[in-house]
């Protein structure tokens, strides 16, 4: 007999045998219990977790001669039939191969026989989405009103390219992904029925490539045993996996946040002779970036599939993650994807933003003014008056006044103004977006009506001034304006220079 695929000989034959599903299948075996069963059911869900097993399951338990608990028995004539694929009673096609309205009018036609000896008849459907839209309305009638002894079982990974004609129809099912402890015990269990040795980081690195898809894992699997001669190690899986270039960015990440510009250079010239997709290794990046930001909040990581030697790497980079530099890592990287896009020079671009991405602590430090030194003692002068016309009038001497730095004091709030709105403004911004609070740590609250605000920078804040004005930053600020007033408020923002001149073209 020829070689069966790890994915195909151990596909689930009963409902205990579907994994992270136990929803799922315990409601579809209470309803064959309480006889209430319905005519159509949909099954949506990723790739590989069950969703046509679970059919093939439902199907036998609705014919089985001999059920147990709503549980097909796997030994009667009619379990074996729809085991094999040869059951004239259970009609499995494909969506995508079978997707216009002569094959619909077909399948409308082998409906209106009874079963030949089953109760029931089960049409499932694959893959139902690729349908088109004529075929789908072919099916409508008889999916509204079909036969008593006709059940429809559709299974898709995309549900919003169903009309809500047919949606409205059926009962809908949300598979998830597999969860990491299912996928490993099962996959161990798998690999001691086949007498195959395994190292534990190499199954970790499998099972977090498969993306919580039991069938992507089971192909992985047969690839690697293949590979390896009979066994799965951790080299034989890397080199297969391509995690080999995953070092690469491990080092490219540590270089970032350890600001190692000259470093990331040679390393971007590394990659460039390996022949590496700039996209994948931005995108290995953005990975490394999120696991780093849910570690430096939460002091673990994000999922237990890490192995060892990732577990001490982002340890030791802790110490370097602070969250505004991940912050912004992280929407330099997302920009990046984007500019990838439609370049034609994909190392100068991802070159450039690695090394503005590792310059980042120096920026954050000039919206925080801390890359600044002290401002400039200001002396305030009065403007120069005739002799002949303020002669008999004595000259007011101004005192010279040292500006106190905005880092050390809270903004200042002007008479007259809501400094409560002020205050939970500030609040709502350090909570939400610590960069955009930064810079309003330099502003002032000039205005707060029913419709309007209005806060101004100083002068020397003119840096400040033009990143809270910039597309993004201004919205962000917008969101936050409106979260405290709930409101759509008219917003200045505003240099002190300009409310000066204001002044001054309303006093002449």
């Amino acid at each position: 007999m020829s070689y069966l695929a790890l994915a195909r000989k151990y596909r689930p034959q009963t409902f205990s045998e579907v994994l992270s599903q136990d929803f799922i299948t315990s409601t579809l075996q209470n309803a064959i219990n309480m006889g209430r069963v319905t005519h159509a059911y949909l099954f949506t869900g990723p790739r590989g977790v069950g969703k046509t097993s679970t059919a093939r399951i439902f199907a036998k338990a609705l014919n089985c001669q001999n059920p147990v608990n709503a549980a097909p028995c796997g030994e009667c004539d009619n379990c074996l039939e729809i085991t094999g694929g040869t059951s004239l009673d259970v009609i499995e096609i494909d969506g995508a191969s079978n997707r216009g309205v002569e094959e619909i009018r077909s399948l409308r036609e082998a409906v209106k026989f009874v079963p030949v000896k089953s109760k029931y008849k089960v049409i499932i459907v694959d893959e139902v989405h690729m349908l088109t839209e004529q075929a789908f309305n072919a099916l409508l009638k008889t999916l509204e009103e079909p036969p008593e002894y006709v059940i429809f079982i559709f299974a898709t990974t995309d549900q919003h390219k169903i009309p809500v004609t047919i949606l409205s129809r059926c009962q809908r099912y949300e598979f998830k992904k597999i969860s990491y402890e299912e996928m490993n015990s099962n996959l161990k269990n798998i690999l001691v029925k086949e007498n195959i040795e395994y190292e534990e980081d190499a199954l970790n690195y499998i099972i977090r490539n498969s993306d919580g898809c039991m069938r992507d894992a089971l192909s992985l699997l047969d690839q690697i045993i293949a590979y390896g001669g009979g066994k799965i190690t951790l080299e034989d899986t890397a080199y297969l996996l391509g995690i080999t270039d995953s070092y690469l960015s491990n080092d490219i990440f540590s270089a970032i946040l350890k600001e190692e510009a000259e470093k990331l250079a040679d390393l971007v010239s590394m990659a460039d002779e390996k022949g590496i997709d700039y996209k994948y290794m931005t995108e290995c990046l953005i990975e490394h970036c999120r696991n780093m930001m849910i570690y430096s909040i939460s002091n673990k990581l994000p999922s237990r599939d890490f192995t060892s030697r990732e577990e001490e790497y982002y340890l030791l980079l802790k110490e370097y993650g602070e969250k505004a530099k991940l912050y912004s890592l992280f929407q330099i990287l997302t920009k990046l994807i984007n500019d990838l896009k439609y370049s034609d020079f994909a190392r100068y671009v991802f070159e450039f933003a690695v090394i503005k991405a590792a310059n980042i602590s120096s920026l954050i430090n000039l919206l925080d003014g801390e890359s600044h030194a002290a401002a400039p003692v200001k002396k305030e002068v009065s403007a120069p008056v005739k002799a002949s016309e303020n002669a008999d009038r004595p000259v007011k001497q101004e005192t010279i006044s040292q500006e106190k730095s905005a880092d050390n004091e809270p903004a200042p709030v002007l008479k007259g103004s809501n400094e409560g709105i002020w205050t939970r403004i500030l609040n709502i911004a350090s909570s939400k977006n610590p960069m955009i609070y930064a810079m309003l740590q330099h502003a002032r609250l000039i205005e707060d009506t029913a419709e309007h605000l209005s806060i101004s920078f100083p002068l020397e804040r003119k840096f400040q001034y033009n990143q809270l004005k910039s597309g993004n930053s201004k919205d962000i600020f917008e969101n936050i304006v409106f979260m405290v007033s709930e409101k759509h408020t008219k917003i200045d923002i505003e240099l002190d220079s300009s409310i000066e001149n204001s002044k001054k073209k309303a006093l002449i």
